[in-house]
């Protein structure tokens, strides 16, 4: 090997150290990250199904449920990231058409029997199809999953219109859903709750950021 060949190589070598260290310092934050939010799916549905008026809601079929409260280790109300929503998770005890909505929530009160709520974004309405016999016969309850494209800004909540929420788990008098009556439709401003569903929605978003 001549001596400028030798020369050239001595310097290559550093050179491409300095580009493979460089490389490896770049933030893992450039690729996305997942999280997120709602149920934290950890319970089998159960005694689902109420309408909203058997709730005490009276008015329209249709309603808007909020899934404002979550104890233990049942999920997380709120969003705590800004980024965007990839799918909705959902469990349900049976068949049900619902619409994913986000929402902003404010003065819930202290047993979270009230508060107020609007609409931030819409999205899509689907037809949940609950368990099969086969599932049913086997004591299983599957996670459905819908792929939405949704923006989420940190401290929303997840909110559903249906008129029987299938998807919640009632088993203790939690007060885990706000219900509004009409539903809470896009461009409206703040509106005061019509009263509490007692179960807690089984619904969660993914998301990317």
């Amino acid at each position: 090997m001549s001596r400028i060949a030798r020369l050239t190589r001595s310097r290559f070598i550093p050179a491409l150290a300095t580009v493979l260290g460089a490389v490896a310092l770049i933030p893992a934050g450039a690729s996305a990250a997942t999280t997120w939010f709602g149920s934290s799916l950890n319970h089998d549905p159960a005694n689902a199904g109420s309408t909203c008026a058997e709730n005490g809601v009276n008015g329209p079929a249709l309603c808007t449920h909020v899934g404002s409260y979550y104890p233990g280790f049942s999920g997380r109300a709120t969003a705590t990231v800004n980024g965007t929503i990839t799918a909705f998770k959902v469990r349900a005890e049976g068949p049900t058409t619902m619409t994913f909505r986000l929402v902003k929530v404010r003065h819930v009160s202290s047993d979270h029997h009230s508060g107020q709520a609007k609409t931030i974004v819409e999205g899509p309405t689907v037809n949940v199809q609950g368990p099969s016999q086969s599932d049913l016969d086997n004591g299983i309850y599957p996670v459905e999953t819908f792929h939405v494209h949704m923006k989420v800004q940190r401290g929303e909540e997840i909110a559903i219109d249906t008129t029987s929420n299938t998807a919640e788990y009632c088993a203790d008098g939690t007060p885990g859903q706000l219900l509004f009556d009409p539903h809470l439709a896009l461009g409206q401003n703040f509106r005061s709750s019509n009263g509490v569903d007692g179960c807690l929605m089984l619904v969660q978003a993914v998301v990317n950021h």
